[in-house]
C-alpha cells in the first residue's frame, strides 16, 4: 500500500508538471514533475498530521488533497505546446544523468541498512554515522504518531532539525512499506531529480550541451589535490595508496589529518545526508525556476520558485539560506540591467517570489529554525572556515582543485550575463567565510556547496569554449581529457573506496531486540540505553531513550548533560536508581554489552529485582514501570525491520 501511495503522489506531480511546463521537454516536465510530487508527499500528510496527528487517516487525506489539486491543475491550466527542439537534451547528457543517478543510487542501495548473511544489517563508511539518526526520526514519527514530533533520543525536546524527508519515509513506513525499502525509494527519485535538475540548471545557464558535460564532470566528480597525499612514496610504500580502500575515512576528498575537507558530494553528502539529497532536490528546481523566470519573463515561474523556497526550511535550512542569499543578490544585479519598460514587471515578479517564499517560510523559522539556532548559539564570526594549518589561497587549491585555479580565468573571460548569475555564489561564499551558522563548523560546507555548483557551471562553460577555440591544435583533446582526469582522480578513488566499504551497523541481536520492542512495548514506552549512536531501540524501534548519543546532540544545540549525568547514576548507583526512573517514568532498562563498556556494571542489579521480559545474546532487555510488568502494549503494524 506505501508504494501505491508513493507512485500516485509522483504521478499527480509528473501530470501537474506536464501542463505547467508544457512548452518544455519532457526531460524537464519528468524531473520537475518528479520534484513536485516529492514535495507533495512531503507536505500534505506533515500539514494534516498538524491537525490529526500522524496516522493511516491522515496519510489518505493528504492524497486526496493531491488529486484535487492534480485536477484542478489539469481543468484550469492551458493545454501543452510544442517542444522548442533547444530544449532537448543530447545524448550524452542524458547518458551523464543516467551514469551518474545509477551510481549513486547504487551507492544507497549498499549502504541504507543493507541485511548481512550474519541477520544483521550492514551500511557504508558515509552512511556509519548518520543513518541511525535518520532512521530514529523515520520510526519513531511512524511508530509514535505524533506530529511535531520530538526528539526520540532526548523526548521532552521538540525535534527541531530539518525532518520532513524523514516524515516522507515515515508515511511509507506507516503505510506497510519495509524501513529499508522506505528510505531508499525516495532516495532514488531524489537522486535522478538532483542530477537531471543540475544538468537542467546548467543547460539554461550555458545554452550549450557540450559546456553541460563539463559543469556534470566538474560537480559530480569534485575533488581537489588530496590525491597526492597518498601518491607520494607509494612506490616504496603501496600500502600509503591503497589505505584509501582499507582506512576508515583515509580518502583524498576526506582527510582531516592534512586538512582536507572538502568532500565528494556523492560519496559525503547526498549519499550519507538525506536533508541534503532532499535539499538539493528542491535547490536545483527552484534556481532553474528562478532563472527561467528572469529570461524568460513569465509569472509562473516566480510563483512556482516562490513555493518552492518557501517550503525549503524544514527540508533542508542550508539550501533554504543559500537561496534566500542568491535571491537577495541577483534582485538588485538584474534590477540595474532593466530598462523602463521592463522594470515594473520585473519588481512584480520578485515581490510575488518573496511574498509567497516568506510567507511560506516564515512559520517554519519561528516554530523550528530560530528556536534551535537560539538554543544552540549557532550563530558566530570566524574566518576562514575549517582551515586549521593552511594559508588561505592554498586551502581552497588543494582542496577544490582545477575549479578554484580556473576561477578567476573564468571570471576574466565571462560575459555580463555569466558576471550577473555567479554574483550570487560570490555572496554566498563571503558569508560562509566569514559566519558559522551551526557548532559544527564543517557544516557550512552546505552553503559552500551552493557556491560551488554554480563555480562548476561557470568554469564549465569556460573550458568548453577554451577547448573549441583550440580547435585544430594536436593534442587538444589529450589537454582535456587530462584536465578532467586531475579534476576527478581525487573523486574516483574516494567512490571507490565507498564502493567496498561495509560495515555492520546493527547484528541480529539488535534487530531481534528491536522487533520484539515494536511488538510487545507500548509505543510511548521509555527506555534507558547506553549513549552508543548505533542504538536499536530509537532507531529500529522507534522508541523514547532518556539520553541518546552526544554526537547528535551537541550538534543540534542540546544539552544534555544533566540527564546524561542522571543516567549514569541510574546504571551505576543501585540506590539512586528507584527515584530516578521514577521521576523520568522510565519503563524498560536495556542492558548490552554498550552499557556493559559505558558504565562498567555487569547488570546484575536489574537481573535480580526486575523481570527479563527479552533475551538475544548479550541483550536484555528489563520491564521496571508497573505497565511495563503488566505487559499491556499495542502490537505494532508496522512492516518487520528485517524485509
Amino acid at each position: 500500500m506505501g508504494i501505491a501511495f508513493f507512485v500516485f503522489f509522483l504521478g499527480c506531480g509528473l501530470a501537474i508538471s506536464h501542463r505547467l511546463f508544457a512548452e518544455h521537454s519532457p526531460w524537464v516536465r519528468a524531473w520537475a514533475g518528479l520534484a513536485g510530487g516529492l514535495l507533495g508527499l512531503i507536505w500534505l500528510p506533515a500539514t494534516t498530521a498538524l491537525l490529526t496527528g500522524f496516522t493511516s487517516r491522515c496519510q489518505w487525506i493528504a492524497a486526496g488533497m493531491m488529486g484535487v489539486l492534480t485536477l484542478l491543475t489539469l481543468r484550469f491550466a492551458s493545454a501543452p505546446v510544442r517542444m522548442p527542439p533547444a530544449d532537448r537534451p543530447s545524448r550524452a547528457e542524458t547518458g551523464m544523468v543516467a551514469l551518474f543517478t545509477l551510481l549513486i543510487c547504487l551507492l544507497l542501495y549498499t549502504h541504507v541498512i543493507y541485511p548481512n548473511a550474519d541477520g544483521g544489517l550492514s551500511v557504508g563508511q558515509s552512511t556509519y554515522g548518520d543513518l541511525a539518526l535518520h532512521l530514529g526520526i523515520v520510526t519513531s514519527i511512524a511508530e509514535q504518531g505524533e506530529f511535531p514530533p520530538d526528539y526520540s533520543i532526548f523526548p521532552g525536546h521538540r525535534l527541531n532539525y530539518p525532518f520532513l524527508v524523514n516524515s516522507l519515509s515515515a508515511s511509507l513506513y506507516l503505510l506497510g512499506t519495509p524501513l529499508r525499502w522506505a528510505v531508499l525509494l525516495p532516495s532514488f527519485v531524489m537522486a535522478f531529480c538532483v542530477v537531471a535538475g543540475f544538468t537542467s540548471l546548467a543547460r539554461e545557464i550555458l545554452q550549450n550541451r557540450s559546456a553541460v558535460l563539463w559543469a556534470q564532470v566538474l560537480f559530480f566528480l569534485n575533488g581537489g589535490f588530496g590525491f597526492a597525499y597518498f601518491l607520494e612514496g607509494a612506490s616504496k610504500n603501496p600500502e600509503n595508496f591503497f589505505r584509501i580502500f582499507t582506512g576508515f575515512y583515509q580518502t583524498p576528498t576526506n582527510l582531516v589529518e592534512e586538512n582536507i575537507r572538502w568532500s565528494n558530494v556523492i560519496c559525503d553528502m547526498l549519499v550519507p545526508q538525506r536533508t541534503t539529497l532532499a535539499g538539493w532536490c528542491f535547490l536545483m528546481l527552484c534556481l532553474w525556476l528562478l532563472y527561467a523566470g528572469l529570461t524568460r519573463r513569465r509569472r509562473k515561474y516566480s510563483v512556482a520558485a516562490g513555493i518552492g523556497a518557501g517550503l525549503l526550511p524544514m527540508i533542508h535550512t542550508h539550501s533554504f539560506l543559500g537561496l534566500g542569499i542568491i535571491s537577495a543578490i541577483w534582485l538588485p544585479v538584474y534590477l540595474v540591467q532593466q530598462t523602463r519598460r521592463t522594470v515594473r514587471p520585473y519588481l512584480q515578479d520578485w515581490m510575488l517570489y518573496g511574498a509567497i517564499a516568506v510567507g511560506l517560510a516564515a512559520p517554519q523559522l519561528f516554530a523550528w529554525t530560530f528556536q534551535q539556532a537560539d538554543e544552540g548559539g549557532f550563530l558566530k564570526f570566524h574566518f576562514d572556515w575549517a582551515n586549521h594549518d593552511d594559508i588561505w589561497p592554498w586551502f581552497w587549491v588543494k582542496n577544490v582543485g582545477l575549479v578554484f585555479v580556473l576561477l578567476p580565468a573564468a571570471l576574466w573571460a565571462a560575459n555580463r550575463r555569466m558576471l550577473s548569475l555567479y554574483s550570487g555564489a560570490v555572496g554566498i561564499f563571503v558569508l560562509a567565510e566569514l559566519v558559522l551558522f551551526q557548532p559544527n563548523e564543517y557544516d557550512n560546507n552546505k552553503l559552500f556547496y551552493v557556491w560551488y555548483l554554480l563555480s562548476c557551471i561557470l568554469v564549465g562553460g569556460f573550458l568548453h569554449d577554451l577547448h573549441r577555440r583550440l580547435e585544430g591544435l594536436r593534442g587538444r583533446w589529450i589537454a582535456s581529457a587530462l584536465i578532467l582526469f586531475v579534476a576527478s582522480f581525487s573523486a574516483i578513488l574516494s567512490i571507490g573506496r565507498e564502493a567496498v566499504s561495509d560495515y555492520q551497523l546493527f547484528d541480529r541481536h539488535q534487530v531481534s531486540a528491536a522487533e520484539f520492542i515494536r511488538l510487545h512495548t507500548p509505543k510511548d514506552a521509555l527506555f534507558i540505553t547506553a549513549d552508543n549512536h548505533n542504538n536499536a531501540v530509537a532507531a529500529l524501534a522507534g522508541r523514547n531513550i532518556l539520553v541518546g548519543t552526544p554526537i547528535y546532540l551537541f550538534f543540534h544545540g542540546i544539552g544534555y548533560e544533566t540527564r546524561w549525568s542522571e543516567l549514569e547514576r541510574m546504571y551505576g548507583d543501585p540506590a539512586a536508581f528507584p527515584e530516578l526512573s521514577a521521576k523520568y517514568k522510565v519503563d524498560y532498562v536495556y542492558f548490552s554489552s554498550y552499557e556493559r563498556d559505558r558504565f562498567k556494571r555487569d547488570g546484575s542489579y536489574f537481573e535480580q529485582r526486575y523481570p527479563r521480559v527479552f533475551a538475544s545474546g548479550d541483550i536484555g532487555i528489563y520491564a521496571v514501570s508497573p505497565r511495563a510488568i503488566a505487559g499491556r502494549a499495542e502490537p505494532s503494524r508496522l512492516s518487520s525491520i528485517r524485509r
